[in-house]
């Protein structure tokens, strides 16, 4: 009499949920209704409550039928009431945004940012409930399975191990970095994300904590996931099916990336750690539009398909490190800016360290500082010159690899061109550093092609102090103005470029430029841009009189790059020799004959070329060089050019 009592008040509690939840589903709908659009989270679970209605249904038919054992009945009950509670939340949170037909446009549209606003609490009701759907799926399952005889036993389940694809790094350095990491990911349905530029180490920590986790926790799954492409990251999923043994998973109509997302959050598989790796680019994980257009642009009534953050569990039992060059797309992932870690490259003490774990000792650390200077202290650079030296010794060295870097650009460009491979990184990403990058500036071009632009005028300045107001407005194409908030955000998201505390004066790392200034030249773009970073400077650099020293002193870096950038076109060369001009005058005032000499000669060849020999400016620059000559006590050379 007890048992019937028991299945009794669980029934009626399900014929209870499944009344509201019909009516919290129909308050979705008018929702939707009312304002055409709801945010994708609301879609999403709007699609999904009707399977956890009917998955209740199934359930309370099941209970009827007196098949589920006593022990069975009694957990139901959490479960159910789990439901209730997600359920009541979802209609709390429907009635702070579902319009009224009393309400005046100004409070409609309060509650539409207000739903907006939501979409982090629908999402966590959307998680809770699709555990709560695969726990009720599993008790059908096993009423079911009492009512027919076995067929063979179950297969065991397998011993906790690692997807991850590379061999642990000996050479690995520690930056402190790790501890960062296993701080966060320690935490229950954690995320943390390693940011920075390509080449800078990101992935490379990510495999070493990979290994640290399985050391410290052999019952911990580690899963490794490359995020460069939905079909990449699909094909991560299918490893993971594969290694887990997931059921069904290897049938052709499986959903694999919806089973293991579901295996995922079932905490009965025990402790998981999910590697994110490379996840760059947005509109892998993310939805373009809202979704309620078909390609015709009619509407649709059908539900939008699942975007591939979606599947990115949050269940306690597991944690989620991702790697990104995006910061804007690793905070969207993380949701916290406090679970972003920044990842800048090496210290010198760190990168002398694991140029002597690639090389050994044997060279004279003076030029081996002087290179990892050169190389910006990058990892991936790092790793590259040891290789090529490695495989050249005993001809090439670290003093004749510095010697031919420190050369010229083309010398530059060939060295850092060369991929001499490296086992520890994604066997379809390129291990030059140059190449890297070049990945980034190709992806911005196609996404935001104001920001590229940006980028390509920032590239012809000193990569150091670079002021806003020789940017803003500088760099757009035709007449369409360009948002230059939006475009630095982008550079800064990406690592491409820092910025001093006030925001308003900008920098590059060396290689960086560098790279960036190649990419041009490969596109055909470098003269472009060589005139108008000339036409911007000669419009600010003014005349070395003393009341302008102090904007001279801030330009002059910039000044003193336009000597690499001398123009075929005879407008922009009377440009430039204007800046070279003023710039000799400042620096010869201040002493700095060595510059001014230089500045003034390259000036006067300039004019020559543009002007004639009898043009004013000409014979100005003529003089001044004259004036430089005497300051340095070099009197028949001076009296040669008067």
């Amino acid at each position: 009499m007890a048992e019937a009592f028991a299945v009794i008040g669980v029934v009626a509690s399900i014929v209870q949920l499944v009344d509201f939840g019909s009516k919290v589903l129909l308050r979705l709908n008018e929702f939707q209704s009312s304002v055409g659009e709801i945010p994708k989270t609301f879609q999403h679970i709007k699609a999904e409550l009707p399977v956890l209605l009917d998955t209740l249904e199934q359930t309370k038919t099941v209970l009827q039928t007196g098949s589920v054992r006593d022990e069975t009945k009694k957990a139901l009950l959490p479960a159910i009431d789990g439901c209730r509670t997600q359920i009541e939340l979802l209609n709390i949170v429907i009635g702070k945004v579902l319009p009224l037909p009393s309400d005046s446009w100004r409070e409609k549209s309060r509650k539409a940012v207000s739903s907006l606003r939501q979409d982090g609490k629908v999402r966590k009701i959307r998680t809770d409930l699709q555990g709560y759907i695969q726990t009720l799926t599993y008790y059908h399952a096993a009423a079911s399975s009492t009512l027919r005889p076995p067929i063979r036993n179950p297969s065991p389940r397998p011993t906790p191990s690692s997807t991850v694809p590379f061999r642990r790094d000996r050479d690995f350095v520690d930056r402190d970095i790790l501890s960062e990491i296993h701080q966060i990911c320690s935490q229950p349905a954690s995320r943390a994300a390693l940011v920075g530029l390509g080449g800078v180490g990101k992935s490379q920590l990510a495999i070493e904590y990979s290994y640290q986790v399985r050391e410290r926790s052999p019952e911990t799954w580690v899963f490794w996931v490359h995020a460069s492409s939905a079909t990449r990251f699909e094909e991560g999923y299918r490893k993971v099916a594969e290694r887990v043994k997931v059921p069904g998973w290897d049938k052709p109509e499986a959903d694999v990336l919806r089973l293991v997302s579901n295996w995922l959050c079932d905490e009965t598989n025990g402790h998981w750690v999910m590697i994110v790796d490379n996840a760059d680019d947005p509109s892998v994980f993310y939805q373009q539009g809202d979704g309620s257009a078909s390609k015709d642009g009619s509407s649709s009534s059908a539900p939008p398909a699942n975007s591939l953050s979606d599947f990115l569990p949050q269940s306690p039992n597991g944690s989620i490190l991702i790697t990104s060059r995006n910061r804007e797309l690793a905070y969207k992932l993380t949701e916290h800016a406090s679970d972003i870690i920044k990842v800048d490259p090496m210290d010198q003490g760190h990168a002398l360290a694991l140029l002597q774990k690639k090389l050994g000792p044997d060279f004279k650390e003076h030029d081996a500082v002087k290179l990892l200077q050169t190389l910006d202290y990058m990892p991936l650079a790092i790793t590259q010159a040891a290789a090529y030296i490695s495989q050249r010794a005993p001809r090439t060295t670290v003093s004749s690899y510095l010697q031919d870097l420190l050369r010229g650009d083309k010398e530059r460009a060939r060295l850092l061109k060369k991929d001499v491979g490296d086992s520890r990184r994604d066997g379809r990403a390129s291990n030059s550093i140059i190449a890297t990058w070049q990945i980034s500036f190709e992806h911005i071009r196609q996404n935001k092609p104001s920001a590229a632009r940006l980028l390509s005028l920032m590239s012809l300045f000193d990569r150091q102090g670079i002021p806003e107001s020789l940017l803003d407005h500088r760099y757009q194409e035709g007449d369409v103005e360009d948002d230059f908030e939006d475009d630095i955000h982008t550079l800064s998201s990406y690592s491409l470029i820092g910025m001093n505390v006030d925001g308003n004066v900008f920098e590059m790392h060396r290689l960086v430029q560098f790279s960036t200034k190649a990419w041009l030249e490969i596109n055909s773009e470098l003269e472009k841009w060589k005139e108008q970073y000339i036409e911007v400077l000669n419009e600010a650099f003014p005349v070395g009189r003393y009341e302008n020293w102090k904007t001279c002193l801030d330009l002059f870096p910039h000044a003193e790059n336009v000597l690499a950038y001398r123009p075929i076109n005879e407008t922009y060369l009377k440009q430039w020799s204007s800046i070279l001009f003023n710039a000799a005058w400042y620096a010869d005032d201040r002493g700095n004959y060595s510059a001014a000499e230089e500045m003034n000669r390259r000036a006067l060849e300039g004019y020559e070329k543009a002007l004639g020999l009898e043009h004013p400016s000409t014979l100005a620059s003529m003089a001044n060089l004259a004036s430089t000559y005497r300051n340095q006590g070099r009197w028949k050379e001076a009296e040669e050019l008067e």
